[in-house]
């Protein structure tokens, strides 16, 4: 009987060389990932040596630039407002918006060199966000069990999305699918419940190290490393290629910024 219980086509055996498979794979993406986060927190901290005065001379020109653009496009409104004041024949416009302007193609260059954090991708979190809520929604529960467990998901899933927090969502996208535990609670025995959930786990984690290896490699020192590791030839000064582009950008930014101080101040002076 023992021996009927252990051959390779029992569900026993089967489960077990699922799960061995399983934790060979989750050891392998654990490693790959332990690499990777090594070697671009080693990037960073060189990054920061080389690169952190001008990344953060950039990124304050920038906020300025925008900042004086927001105000120039409310200084002209104000100005169109008083000449229609006294034209009673100019159309009303004291509902349009103002506009602020759009970072140029050359912002967006200066911002994918310089090693500073990425912004949170909203876009990303509210698909995410839609794509849990499929996978989750209670009213798609099959039993009392199921309802409980998909109620719990999605309240963690509403709170991490309210609070802006895209670490606990991709972390929420590795939960059990509500199918794999009615699958779980509909298997004969306590052994093989119990290797099922231990396999479940398993890739229960797998699918977390992926996610954390995805949003790793979408951080934008990852990028900058992944761009300097793929270089040509080794021996390339790629650090000083890139100071040298952030200086043209830096350059470029305080002309600008400079050009709008004075618009701003010859509305200010006329009206």
């Amino acid at each position: 009987m023992n021996e009927l219980q252990l051959s390779p086509t029992t569900p026993q055996a089967n489960l077990r060389a699922e799960l061995e498979a399983a934790q060979r794979e989750l050891v392998e993406a654990e490693a790959e990932l332990a690499r990777e986060q090594a070697a671009v927190n080693a990037f960073r901290m060189h990054a920061r040596l080389m690169l952190d005065d001008l990344a953060d001379a950039i990124a304050a020109l920038l906020a300025e630039k925008q900042s004086l653009l927001t105000r120039l496009a409310l200084l002209r409104q104000d100005a169109e407002a008083a000449a229609a004041d006294d034209d009673p024949l100019s159309p009303a416009d004291d509902d349009r918006p103002p506009t602020t302007g759009d970072r140029t193609a050359a912002d967006d260059d200066a911002l994918d060199l310089a090693p500073t954090p990425t912004p949170g991708d909203k876009a990303a979190e509210k698909r995410l966000y839609r794509e849990l809520a499929r996978r989750f929604h209670p009213d798609l529960a099959e039993g009392a069990a199921e309802l409980a467990y998909r109620t719990s998901v999605m309240a963690a899933v509403n709170a991490a999305y309210s609070a802006g927090d895209s670490h606990a969502l991709y972390d929420l996208a590795g939960e059990l699918e509500p199918g794999e535990l009615r699958e779980l609670a509909g298997l004969p025995t306590r052994e093989l419940r119990q290797l099922r959930e231990r396999l479940l786990q398993c890739r229960r984690r797998r699918r977390k190290v992926a996610r954390q290896l995805e949003v790793l490699r979408q951080d934008k020192t990852a990028r900058l490393w992944r761009k300097a590791r793929a270089l040509d030839d080794p021996g390339q000064d790629w650090w000083s290629a890139v100071r040298r582009d952030l200086e043209v950008a830096r350059a470029r930014l305080e002309a600008e910024v400079t050009g709008l101080r004075n618009q701003v101040e010859l509305i200010d002076t006329t009206y």
